[in-house]
């Protein structure tokens, strides 16, 4: 299930259409929020009523939720802030992208370590390997195979961005980063979702 199966109302899906948009998509390093009108209607909007629907929904996968959309529309500042508050994996996952981002890539190793094997991870496996494997390159085609033969590697990933990042890669590869960038946010969006009735537990 994705995200919208589950809160298929305004105003998520009005924002999440709008960033499933966003051309071109969002950068690795982004150097301010994409559109901040909607940085303000994401941080003005309390996650009681972006769950709103969901019954005894967890505060934290709340809280994530909105991280996780601030996040995708590159606002880092705010979804700093509210990743900072969740104690959990799922928290640590939202921490380790940002910092991903920002970048300070030593830092985000360091979440990713709190992170361990998050259960998202193999969604994102599935995800990124089908994506990857459709198409021509041998870059897309041998790391679709490295996914498949050992699941998602958010380590390996930091490593493909910072490379991407100091300018190492040619532009091709940081579109297709780019790309697996997107997959992944909103891999952990409905994940998110999908837990939002559940309990706060060290998995979560």
């Amino acid at each position: 299930m994705t995200l919208l199966d589950i809160l298929d109302a305004d105003p998520v899906r009005g924002w999440v259409e709008k960033l499933r948009r966003r051309d071109p998509l969002p950068p690795l390093v982004p150097e301010s929020e994409w559109d901040s009108g909607l940085s303000r209607e994401i941080n003005d909007t309390s996650h009681e009523r972006i769950c709103v629907g969901v019954e005894a929904f967890d505060d934290d996968m709340g809280l994530a939720l909105k991280s996780g959309l601030l996040l995708w529309n590159d606002d880092l500042e705010s979804s700093h802030v509210l990743c900072q508050q969740i104690k959990t994996p799922t928290g640590s996952y939202w921490h380790g992208i940002m910092h991903r981002r920002e970048p300070d890539f030593g830092n985000s190793k360091y979440w990713f370590h709190r992170v361990a094997d998050h259960p998202a991870f193999s969604t994102l496996a599935e995800k990124a390997a089908a994506y990857l494997s459709g198409l021509d390159d041998g870059y897309s085609r041998s790391w679709a195979g490295e996914i498949q033969a050992k699941n998602w590697d958010p380590f390996q990933f930091v490593d493909r961005c910072e490379d991407a990042v100091r300018g190492s890669e040619p532009q091709a590869i940081v579109g297709l980063l780019e790309k697996v960038q997107v997959i992944e946010i909103e891999n952990l969006l409905d994940w998110c979702a999908e837990h939002l009735a559940g309990p706060s537990q060290a998995g979560n």
